[in-house]
């Protein structure tokens, strides 16, 4: 029979297997040495070891094995565990379990003056792992929390004495939410799902601005997708614009691209995607229609692409009458 370690046996043995591999010239660290020990043992990954353990750290049987009473405790889980990044645990330690009202399950160091891991689990059951760890995470992650009731949990945090949080309780299309920052920059959403509306590919309408210029469509056109006319909004005073497959800002202190061009049918439409002050991972997408009127041509500009994704941003986007009516100003100097 191969038994499953323990939980206090397997920190051990990932002590040792990361001193080996250190020998050897190849440098791990502490999260991997865990995820590697657990592959070891032919589980998925350490959180399955460590249900496999047990919460009072009795061994299991690998699966399969019908000698032992772990045999069916050692499948795979569907659980996802995001590790967060932690500079100062006392302060860690007054947000997730004074605020927040979490428990710390384990903590783990391999040396008394070494970075420090930690598992805390709220209320419900959500389980977060923090580390000290250069590699375990990086600063200003963000992590979804569903929750039952999201006024309760804003109703519980309200009662608790931290200066460094205030939350509100936010309607958004696809539910009801509350969000916080720990000490270290991540964002926590707890999220009341609000049914269907939940589902990230469900789009929410354009932002939609117009504006009419003294120019005809083709002059329009070719005035708008240079972005000269462009002002601040990322772009430095003076600083040239490149428009080739991506658009950006060539400002003194770097290049800023803001989008990649996805259509280009002079002069009726444009097309690009668009990443200013947003996430390049989930970009929204810029149309803009220019169409003959008297007097010259209605432009409307069409800022679409948000869902469940990027939704939390939109209402930050109410500046585009300003940045239209600088384009408009540049087209009645034309």
């Amino acid at each position: 029979m191969n038994t499953v370690p323990t939980t206090d046996e397997a920190k051990v043995q990932a002590k040792r297997l990361r001193t080996a591999l250190a020998a050897a010239g190849i440098d791990v660290g502490h999260s991997a040495s865990l995820e590697l020990l657990a592959k070891s043992h032919g589980l998925a990954d350490w959180n399955t070891l460590i249900g496999t353990a047990g919460p009072a750290g009795r061994a299991g049987s690998r699966s399969g094995d019908p000698s032992g009473t772990g045999g069916n405790r050692a499948t795979a889980t569907s659980a996802v565990v995001p590790i967060l990044r932690m500079f100062d645990w006392d302060k860690a330690q007054d947000f997730y379990v004074g605020y927040l009202g979490w428990t710390v399950d384990w903590g783990h160091r391999f040396e008394a003056h070494l970075p420090l891991y930690v598992q805390v689990t709220s209320p419900d059951g959500a389980r977060l792992h923090l580390s000290e760890h250069h590699g375990d995470g990086t600063p200003g992650t963000a992590v979804l929390i569903e929750v039952a009731d999201a006024a309760a949990v804003h109703a519980a945090l309200a009662t608790k004495d931290y200066s460094f949080a205030a939350p509100g309780l936010e309607e958004v299309p696809w539910g009801r939410t509350v969000t916080v920052h720990d000490p270290s920059g991540n964002r926590l959403t707890f999220l009341q799902a609000d049914g269907d509306r939940a589902r990230a590919d469900r789009e929410l309408p354009p932002i939609v601005t117009e504006v009419t210029i003294p120019l005809e469509p083709g002059a329009a056109f070719d005035l708008f997708t240079s972005f000269t006319w462009w002002v601040e909004y990322g772009r430095e005073i003076g600083a040239p614009v490149t428009v080739s497959d991506e658009v950006a800002f060539e400002n003194r202190q770097g290049r800023l691209p803001i989008g990649r061009v996805l259509h280009r049918h002079r002069p009726t439409h444009w097309a690009m995607t668009f990443t200013l002050a947003q996430d390049p991972a989930t970009p929204t997408r810029l149309d803009v229609h220019f169409r003959p009127v008297d007097g010259g041509t209605r432009v409307r500009l069409e800022h679409g692409g948000w869902d469940a994704r990027n939704g939390e941003r939109r209402g930050k986007f109410n500046d585009w009458p300003v940045i239209l009516g600088t384009f408009e100003s540049a087209a009645r100097a034309v």
